[in-house]
């Protein structure tokens, strides 16, 4: 079990389930970094599922910049309705020919067909941006698009439902090693609600042994404490990382710098580099590790 020593924090919040001992849950495996090809015409999960697919890989992450789009509809945080969960989504919100602007994605499976998950910033054709959470079968792209990804081999993320949150939630599952050669030592992972996501991420990388290592990924959090001093409080948020990494610090221990944007429950939209130890997931996040090239164990 993966299990580590708890942190204070300074937000937290309560799920409407029993809490699991678990804080995070991480599979190794192997990571492919590849150019995938979208075809328009068809939704944007279809689309992403084929491109992996085409190049003999289930899924991996998937970012997205400057992207034009035929059709984009998104939702962002918001309070939720009734006491089955803490925080739900908003009204679903239309950006006909809009461009995503910055996005990353993981492609797993749900019910053993292909979906994905997807946060990110995006605007419209007179330039208004706006930031939430991607609606993969009522999105489309405007024409064939060239991807930069993560493809996968050894794991994937599979939705089953979540006791303690109550909703239906990626998590990282082993599958089949289908490919001889290396590729990138890598941890797919997610990490659990009131848990301190910097501080997960390093133990995570320690337990599989992994250094000097890149961090993708999409979540939300309890508010944000950020090291220019600035503290948020909503207490629900899309996020994606712009920008993240495990390596050593001043001090010689292997620490983890995440810089992230991040729309929160009152439609602010933020960005900045993460305060280590002060920043408690609300609901889940999801995450690629991969290691550097040439680091040492």
């Amino acid at each position: 079990m993966t299990t580590m020593a708890p942190v204070a924090l300074p937000r937290s919040i309560v799920h409407p389930g029993p809490e699991t001992a678990e804080r995070f849950r991480a599979v190794g495996c192997h990571a492919y970094p590849v150019t995938l090809t979208a075809r328009p015409g068809i939704c944007v999960n279809e689309a992403i599922a084929d491109a992996f697919a085409k190049r003999g890989f289930e899924g991996g992450y998937v970012r997205l910049r400057n992207v034009p789009m035929k059709r984009l509809h998104y939702v962002m945080p918001a309070a939720a309705p009734d006491d089955a969960h803490a925080a739900w989504y908003s009204e679903t919100f239309s950006m006909p020919d809009g461009t995503i602007l910055d996005a990353g994605l993981h492609m797993g499976r749900r019910d053993g067909k292909p979906f994905l998950h997807c946060h990110g910033s995006w605007k419209s054709a007179d330039d208004v941006v706006s930031m939430g959470h991607l609606l993969p079968f009522e999105a489309e792209f405007a024409g064939e698009t060239p991807l930069e990804a993560l493809a996968l081999d050894g794991a994937i993320l599979d939705v089953q439902k979540d006791e303690e949150t109550n909703f239906p939630l990626f998590t990282p599952i082993a599958r089949p090693r289908n490919r001889k050669d290396t590729g990138l030592r890598a941890l797919l992972c997610t990490v659990r609600p009131n848990t301190d996501i910097c501080t997960a991420l390093e133990t995570a990388a320690a337990q599989f042994g992994l250094r000097e290592t890149e961090v993708n990924g999409i979540g939300s959090l309890v508010g944000a404490d950020y090291e220019d001093g600035t503290s948020l409080s909503a207490y629900a948020s899309e996020i994606l990382i712009r920008n993240g990494r495990i390596g050593p610090s001043a001090m010689g221990s292997e620490q983890a710098m995440l810089d992230i944007a991040m729309v929160d429950l009152t439609k602010h939209i933020s960005s900045g580099r993460l305060v280590r130890g002060k920043n408690p997931v609300c609901v889940t996040f999801e995450l690629l590790l991969t290691e550097r090239q040439g680091a040492v164990a």
